[in-house]
């Protein structure tokens, strides 16, 4: 009899241990946090109000920082495998969220996903979620994505003697800024970037991202480039490059009234605002004074080089393998996957969106998300139509800070005239090489 009840708590405790195993962790009674005060907080205060009181019992230590000190310590304690149980990261929060995905330091969560039944991974845009997978292990969750919305009009599809879908592939693009600029030398390819800041650097990063480059595949670690296609993106930016552009000139600081008059191929205001509702807020009033000025607006959604749709990842989620209290950090990272987050609003900041920028990774949050609640809910044809844009990407790419300053670096050489494509392209290249070497 005692052999009998041995071998049964012996089998309990190897199913327990086999459990944890597979992807339930033990249960804590403790979870600490800290982020910066910036996107991530408006995400995770609420969500760790919620998280206190579902479970009471859990002490929850949380911190929030300013963002230099949260990317520092962030950057020193997580490879050193400390810092808090769940990390909240943006692109810049780590040097490049690839090489650390693959040093090991994150906890695979596909188990996670797997065993909990009160999460499907059908409920979100699947192609976002599956940039956080990386040679199989699922290190990485988004919880918010951007997408390059672009407005144009009929009037100009007219004059450079294209459609709208034509427009929107590389080529087409190409080819419609080409002729554009011969009707509009003064114009600049992005209509936003008319004063304020030097604009070809924004130009460059808005049509790599936009053609879906992503320079290393990083399940290989090579470089990946089509030199050709790579070549017209930045044959762009030379084409509408003006050395005198005087960035203090405020004449050049102009608005929607003079898009209509050759100002930009395109009207470039997403997802850059500081609210994700505020997104769909300013198409619409954008929309409605160029219809009020007899233009009939289009809304654009470039395609990637594969003919796809191609996001960029905003905040996402991790948990350190050193987590002492795993199983907390999933139920917080549950909650910030959830409809009362994803498309919750902060009723003590003029009922914003907790997603500052982008839009939510849950399919049924995006409506909820573009609505303020200040007034009537948005809803018909025309907003049902965004809201399928925004839930059209095909792959998400996350773009390392070292990408944005390489290829500006590198290039601007080339569009200034100094030097030529090839020295350009193949110094682009080693730089590339030295860099996926490094760790």
């Amino acid at each position: 009899m005692k052999t009998r009840i041995l071998f049964i708590v012996l089998t309990i405790t190897l199913l327990l241990v086999g459990l944890v195993g597979c992807g339930i962790p033990e249960e804590t009674d403790k979870l600490v946090l800290y982020t910066s005060d910036n996107g991530c907080a408006s995400l995770l205060n609420p969500a760790v109000e919620i998280f206190r009181n579902l479970y009471p019992d859990v002490e929850v230590t949380y911190e929030v920082v300013d963002p230099d000190t949260y990317q520092t310590m962030i950057r020193e304690e997580v490879p050193a495998g400390q810092g808090p149980d769940l990390v909240l990261l943006q692109n810049k929060t780590l040097p490049d969220l690839y090489k650390t995905m693959s040093s090991g330091v994150f906890e695979d969560l596909n188990r996670y996903f797997d065993k909990d039944e009160e999460i499907d991974l059908a409920d979100f845009v699947g192609p976002v979620m599956e940039a956080g997978v990386l040679k199989g292990k699922r290190t990485l969750v988004p919880l918010t994505y951007e997408v390059s919305l672009l407005l144009t009009t009929e009037s100009i599809l007219d004059e450079i003697g294209m459609t709208a879908d034509e427009l929107e592939t590389c080529n087409g693009f190409y080819e419609g800024a080409v002729r554009f600029r011969e009707i509009y030398p003064d114009a600049t390819l992005f209509f936003d970037t008319c004063g304020g800041y030097y604009p070809y650097v924004s130009d460059i990063q808005s049509l790599y991202r936009n053609f879906g480059f992503d320079f290393i595949d990083h399940k290989t670690n090579k470089v990946q480039i089509d030199e050709e296609r790579f070549r017209q993106c930045i044959d762009l930016v030379k084409l509408y490059y003006d050395p005198d552009y005087d960035i203090t000139d405020e004449s050049k600081i102009l608005d929607i009234e003079d898009y209509q008059h050759g100002a930009g191929l395109v009207y470039k205001l997403f997802p850059y605002d500081d609210f994700c509702a505020s997104s769909y807020i300013l198409y619409r009033r954008s929309s409605g004074l160029l219809s009020a000025n007899e233009e009939s607006p289009v809304l654009l959604l470039p395609q990637n080089q594969r003919g796809g749709v191609t996001a960029e990842l905003g905040i996402s989620a991790a948990i350190p393998k050193s987590s002492e209290n795993k199983a907390n950090a999933w139920k917080l990272l549950k909650i910030l996957l959830s409809v009362e987050i994803q498309g919750g609003h902060d009723k003590e900041n003029y009922n914003y969106s907790y997603i500052w920028s982008g839009y939510p990774v849950r399919l049924s949050s995006t409506k909820d998300a573009l609505n303020l609640g200040r007034s009537k809910t948005p809803n018909g044809p025309a907003f049902d139509d965004y809201v399928a844009l925004v839930q059209s990407p095909t792959e998400a790419v996350l773009i390392p800070p070292f990408y944005r300053q390489t290829v500006s670096e590198q290039f601007m050489p080339y569009i200034e005239g100094e030097k030529t494509w090839d020295e350009c392209y193949a110094s682009f290249v080693d730089v590339l090489n030295t860099y996926r070497k490094s760790k």
